[in-house]
């Protein structure tokens, strides 16, 4: 192909040389317009900056819309999630929708069933024949109209089907929550605890003050675990100038041997004394903290007896103070040379925390401000109408409904907050009290006892909606299939029978054999067959391992000695070991020459001193565990004065240093008195969870001389304890039993039906055991195998015989769900139950039942017993294997949702920034809040 150009004019064409010569340039030329163009351009960006900016943006541009079409498909995903949920809902509440008007249809059917049987009792007075049908136990029953009208109150108050936070007063189980505090109360008593918070419940039974806001509470006294107005004795006993907490007892003599303290440790030998220290400018001084403000009105002291009282306080001023810095004078007292104690009654209207006795004089002539004291010392307080508040309590979230129960006298009143500032006065208790109208989430209980009442407990139990779920109807369809089942429920058996071992030790009962349940809680022997049972000791309510052999003093290389000496020797110093022959007569070493009998008459084999009281001090080399205490005071049997002596046994424990006693003070009945074996020994059961090497018997005189032959601790038994019961007898032979233990460490039971020649091992704890398989008979007898270091609490259980065992016609399918009427009860406990899975428990009334009872109130009763406290269950964390249980529950103690979840994430995508993208799987069902997500 070829191209012609045909130009027209006069000027002259350049041929294609010249053309072709027209676009050489030399490299300066070029590098000079290029230069050019550069300063023609100054700072704006080149071509190629503009083309690369452009494909930057561009690229940009890319990643940017990636983003918005995830987003957009994310977002897709939950719009169809909502959508879901939504339809769900509206499902949900369709069925709701009909299942309240069956409820309304039913609630006037049964209306019209109740108008009409009424009517029939009003114009029928014979049907009043009701009336007079009594139970099994003599009960007489309201008359069938009576009940009629009960019925139709409650179904009435059930309202029309509406939802009041979950429970309405026909559906909600009031009695239940009431009863699990009362018996909290009974609990707390038995093991002295303080106020206390467990799941949705707090108690108090007043054991001390912790519970107790005592800023906002007026004054207040504590006597044996009630609240009382009047006049009361303080009751405060010290150990130390600090101890019990949280009370402080100084002196100005404090630096003298006879510290403040003494005179106020409930010891009338012990005192307080100044010794002829040197005294302040007005004179020595003694003081007491009490921790919270008092109206003291009233003293009593017990006058120091040196000298025929000379040393002892004959003048005094009280005063009282808010910081220990400003004081103000109170009282002026005069104190009589007495051996009795002497009462000082005044008026104070003001309540202070620090009290002291000042200006202390005694009676002697010489000297009356150096040398002053007294035996002891008590305070008095008044306290007229009481104002007590409780500490606040959190309860998590603001709570729809509360239950209040308390033990009092005369007329206390209640009133409730949940700010600490809007209080709702004069509220009733033992009833289901809506609060949701009130805004807070710190439950306080503020109760106003007159001059002549008492507060012995109180407690309270809270719920949200979470808490409150209404009972489902019962559905089903099919074709009916019947069988006869037993009708025992394990769990309410199960806590009747704790219920049982907690009554024991509230009332300080052996083993009790009621109707057809046993129970023995070891408050004493008297359940245990000991000629069968092996290596054991009953010591505070526990079955335990027994003591073994004697340990050879000599072998553990002891040292002895006596505070006060002894006979021969004033030493109050350890000092080694000597052997008896070489130590010198009555010396403190005879109490370990490892001979505990000795000679009647004679007067060298044991320790003797004749002053009021002493303290015998034992320590070996290396620490070991003792089960046993025994102490000999078998001497000269009371010959020439030689008697027995009141004792008490301490140890010292090695992680704190102190000494810890081991039994009471122990007051003989007489100066002859051999105690309860008869041979002048005294047995102590030991059960320590740490080793000793130290042991100290403080003994007080009851005659001329006091005398201690020998003190031996025992080592553990080698053998493991094994608990026979007496035999138990049964009316007839049983067919089905429960078996309960509270126990810890390893135990295996076993039982037997003849009296205990035959025994079926391993028998299964917490279970109805059908018998048609067992050898029958009609003595019981139950034998318990523990491991070395177990601890039995108590053991009980509960049978049936054919005549005894509640039973129900199961029926499976069935029109209308069976012709069986029942009830679904949900725990309200810690439990947060779903519709997907709801916790529930179903208890089902069979024809036959002995109750002869409206279903309604079949609930309140427990065959063979009144007045037992029902538990859904105790959940220990030892019984947590005996529960079948969800993934998402926790049984650890207590039964609970879980808190925390591992979840695995997969990733899904790689972003071209090289950042993953992860996913996890999480069904909102299980869940009623998410309050935090933590990636690993």
């Amino acid at each position: 192909m070829s191209v012609r150009i045909t130009r027209t004019g006069t000027e002259v064409v350049l041929d294609h040389n010249e053309l072709a010569n027209k676009g050489k340039r030399t490299h300066a030329e070029i590098d000079s317009y290029l230069q050019e163009l550069d300063d023609a351009r100054e700072d704006k960006p080149s071509l190629k900056d503009k083309f690369r900016e452009l494909k930057d943006k561009d690229d940009e541009q890319d990643r940017q819309l990636d983003a918005v079409k995830s987003d957009v498909s994310t977002f897709q995903a939950r719009l169809n999630t909502l959508s879901s949920t939504v339809s769900a809902a509206e499902a949900k509440n369709q069925t709701q929708d009909l299942r309240l008007s069956q409820v309304e249809q039913k609630n006037a059917q049964q209306d019209q069933a109740i108008l009409k049987l009424q009517s029939d009792v009003s114009s029928n007075p014979n049907v009043e024949v009701v009336a007079a049908r009594r139970d099994r136990d003599g009960r007489t029953f309201p008359s069938l109209k009576a009940r009629l009208d009960d019925m139709q109150g409650k179904i009435g108050t059930g309202g029309s089907g509406g939802n009041n936070g979950g429970a309405s007063s026909s559906s909600f189980d009031l009695q239940t929550p009431i009863n699990i505090l009362l018996n909290t109360f009974r609990d707390a008593e038995t093991h002295n605890r303080s106020a206390y918070r467990q799941n949705n419940m707090y108690v108090d039974v007043f054991s001390d003050s912790s519970g107790i806001d005592t800023e906002k509470s007026s004054s207040f006294g504590i006597i044996n675990g009630t609240v009382l107005p009047g006049l009361h004795d303080t009751n405060i006993i010290m150990s130390s100038p600090t101890e019990p907490a949280p009370y402080r007892v100084s002196s100005s003599s404090d630096t003298s041997d006879y510290p403040g303290w003494l005179g106020l440790n409930g010891v009338l030998t012990d005192y307080y004394y100044s010794n002829g220290v040197t005294p302040p400018a007005e004179g020595h001084w003694w003081q007491i903290d009490f921790s919270i403000p008092k109206i003291i009105t009233k003293l009593a002291i017990k006058p120091l007896r040196i000298s025929s009282g000379q040393y002892s306080v004959a003048s005094f001023t009280l005063q009282g103070s808010h910081d220990d810095t400003n004081w103000t004078d109170i009282y002026a007292g005069s104190h009589v040379n007495t051996d009795s104690e002497t009462e000082h009654n005044f008026t104070n209207t003001t309540a202070y925390r620090y009290y002291r006795m000042a200006k202390l004089r005694s009676h002697r002539s010489a000297n009356p401000v150096i040398y002053t004291g007294w035996h002891e010392i008590k305070f008095y307080e008044i306290i007229d109408a009481v104002t007590l508040v409780t500490k606040a309590v959190n309860v998590g979230r603001s709570p729809n409904k509360i239950i209040t129960t308390a033990e009092y006298t005369d007329a206390v009143t209640f009133d409730l907050t949940l700010d600490g500032t809007t209080w709702v006065k004069n509220i009733d208790l033992n009833k289901l009290l809506d609060t949701s109208s009130l805004k807070g989430t710190n439950l306080q209980l503020r109760a106003n006892i007159p001059a002549t009442g008492s507060l012995k407990s109180l407690g309270f139990t809270w719920y949200d909606d979470s808490m409150l779920i209404e009972m489902p109807d019962k559905e089903g369809g099919g074709r009916d299939q019947s069988s006869t089942k037993p009708l025992v429920d394990v769990v309410a058996a199960t806590n009747i029978l704790r219920n049982a071992y907690r009554t024991l030790e509230c009332t300080n009962q052996g083993a009790s054999v009621r109707h057809n349940l046993y129970a023995d809680a070891f408050v004493n022997s008297s359940g245990v067959d000991e000629s069968k049972s092996e290596a054991f000791q009953i010591r505070n309510g526990k079955f335990i391992k027994t003591a073994g052999v004697p340990f050879n003093w000599k072998d553990l290389g002891v040292q002895t000695a006596s505070s006060t000496g002894d006979w021969n020797n004033s030493s109050t110093g350890f000092r080694p070991y000597k052997s008896n022959s070489t130590s010198p007569t009555y010396a403190v070493e005879k109490i370990a020459d490892d001979n505990a009998i000795a000679t009647p008459g004679g007067y060298t084999d044991y320790w003797l001193h004749s002053s009021t009281s002493a303290d015998l001090f034992m320590k070996w080399v290396t620490p070991v565990e003792i089960y046993k205490i025994i102490l000999w005071m078998n001497g000269s049997l009371g010959q020439n004065g030689h008697d027995y002596c009141d004792h008490q046994i301490f140890v010292k424990n090695p992680s704190t240093g102190k000494w810890e006693a081991v039994t009471p003070r122990i007051n003989l009945a007489s100066k002859t008195d051999k105690g309860v074996h008869g041979d002048g020994s005294w047995h102590y059961p030991i059960n320590l969870d740490y080793l000793i090497n130290e042991v100290k018997v403080t003994v007080w005189n009851k005659s001329s001389y006091m005398t201690v032959t020998e003190i031996q601790i025992l080592q553990a038994s080698d053998k493991n304890p094994v608990m026979v019961s007496k035999a138990i007898p049964l009316a007839k032979a049983p067919t089905h039993l429960l078996l309960d233990a509270e126990y810890e460490g390893n135990a295996s039971i076993d039982l037997s039906f003849d009296g205990g020649t035959t025994f079926t091992t391993g028998f299964p704890l917490n279970q109805l055991v059908d018998l048609s398989t067992f050898l029958p008979g009609n003595s019981l007898v139950i034998r318990a195998n523990l491991s070395d270091k177990a601890v039995l609490n108590s053991i009980g259980c509960i049978w049936y015989d054919k005549d005894t065992l509640p039973t129900y016609t199961d029926t499976v399918g069935g029109s209308s769900g069976g012709n069986i009427p029942g009830m679904i009860q949900v725990e309200k406990y810690g439990v947060i139950a779903s519709p997907v899975s709801p916790s529930e428990v179903n208890i089902t009334i069979p024809y036959t039942s002995n109750y002869r009872l409206p279903p309604i109130e079949v609930l309140k009763f427990a065959p063979g017993e009144q007045n037992y406290t029902h538990e859904i269950a105790s959940f220990s964390s030892n019984e947590a294997s005996n529960f079948d249980h969800d993934h998402y529950m926790e049984l650890e103690g207590t039964l609970r949702l879980k808190t925390d979840y591992l979840i695995e994430m997969t990733e899904d995508v790689v972003l071209p920034s090289g950042n993953r993208v992860y996913s996890l799987s999480l069904d909102v069902n299980h869940f009623s809040r998410i309050e935090k997500i933590k990636v690993n």
